[in-house]
């Protein structure tokens, strides 16, 4: 049986919407993996020691695959997307694709079928969008009923790899890679699109492939990492300009997998020496701003897939009436029924009356709802229902 998800009691720096986070201190959240070697476990993992912590098999019934996660870090929620595939006999292969919505907190999680499936998906805790990049292009989906709008198509005779998103920029940054049979060549460029409009913009191609996208908020970098460096990556001119060489061994390859702590600027990428008898995974770490390398121990556990790192955010009904009253609302009615809302779930809360206080809690994020992008800005809106969320799935 597997562990069950332990939570680091940590104070940190809340995670602003639209500004760069806060310095925190040594641990500064949590680093999650997909592991084993179906490719199914979802882990907690310990960048320094190496140690992978079990907290729950995403597998289900059809023993299927996670290939993709992410989260929204304010109400400790994760994103995974899983592929099923099934044989149907004599000769029919049968492949469908769900969304897991996993509470962080206890590993309790619920089960969307897409009608489009993406494969890589980013959340954006600015507007609580999530989007995944699919075979027709950028898509915006819908967590609670799988569906999927498409934002941006992209043309299907490049390599689409990979896609980072800029909190509160309304901004998606798109790797791209060509092969060419007759220099037999590879070229790349970065599409950057606007998440309101769809609007796309392509720099202009580039000598070698793009690798695995992810963007650091509090250093305003996007960053690409192949199998032996750390980029940044000029958006606009698609230019990748060296970071550091974190990989000096020809035996290990980079896994498709990264994840940023924007709160160190660190960067951790996956490598895996590859051989049948002793697998090895190891994490690395990287200052961004520094270059500075920190390898972890050898995994504890083969196989490593996508990884997200969850910042330590502690959230309390005090805490979300101060962020209403930092919030930029215009409207006086409006701060009152939402202080209205949270006082009465917290009552309700401190009666151990969890089923009304997240009928109330319900209540607040419909008011928040009615308000986004009106009275409420949208960043605040998105705030404020993630924390609602959370406190409606964690009453103690």
């Amino acid at each position: 049986m597997l562990k069950k998800l332990l939570v680091l009691v940590v104070p940190a720096a809340v995670l602003m919407a639209q500004a760069s986070p806060a310095s925190a201190d040594a641990s500064t959240g949590t680093l999650f993996g997909i592991t084993g070697f179906g490719q199914s476990v979802l882990s907690t993992i310990d960048p320094a020691s190496g140690a992978v912590t079990d907290i729950e098999d995403l597998a289900g019934p059809k023993q299927g695959q996670l290939v993709s996660i992410t989260g929204d870090p304010i109400a400790h929620r994760i994103y995974a997307m899983r592929s099923n595939t099934v044989f149907i006999p004599p000769s029919t292969i049968q492949v469908t694709q769900e969304l897991l919505t996993i509470n962080s907190v206890n590993g309790a999680f619920t089960t969307t079928g897409l009608a489009s499936p993406p494969g890589e998906i980013v959340f954006d805790p600015s507007t609580g969008t999530l989007f995944g990049l699919g075979f027709q292009g950028v898509l915006q989906l819908d967590p609670d009923t799988g569906k999927s709008t498409l934002l941006a198509p992209l043309a299907s005779r490049a390599d689409t790899s990979s896609l980072a998103v800029v909190p509160g920029a309304n901004r998606i940054y798109v790797g791209r890679s060509f092969f060419s049979f007759e220099t037999f060549d590879f070229t790349h460029q970065v599409l950057t699109i606007d998440t309101l409009t769809g609007a796309t913009t392509a720099s202009p191609l580039n000598p070698g492939r793009l690798g695995f996208l992810m963007y650091d908020p509090s250093a305003g970098l996007l960053l690409a990492a192949d199998n032996q460096n750390l980029y940044s990556v000029d958006p606009g001119t698609g230019a990748q300009i060296p970071i550091v060489n974190f990989n000096t061994n020809p035996g290990a390859l980079l896994f498709f997998a990264g994840a940023v702590d924007p709160s160190t600027n660190t960067v951790y990428v996956h490598l895996n020496v590859f051989d049948f008898s002793n697998p090895l995974d190891e994490v690395v770490a990287i200052n961004d701003l520094t270059a500075t390398i920190t390898p972890s121990a050898n995994l504890t556990t083969p196989q490593l897939e996508s990884m997200y790192f969850e910042p330590h955010v502690t959230v309390t009904p005090d805490g979300t009436k101060a962020d209403v009253v930092s919030g930029g609302i215009t409207k006086a009615g409006v701060v009152k029924t939402l202080f209205s809302d949270l006082s009465d779930a917290q009552a309700a809360q401190d009666r151990g009356q969890c089923k009304t206080a997240a009928n109330i809690y319900q209540q607040f994020i419909d008011d928040v709802n009615a308000q986004r992008g009106k009275s409420i800005p949208v960043a605040t809106a998105s705030r404020l229902v993630s924390e609602a969320e959370y406190l409606q799935a964690n009453c103690p």
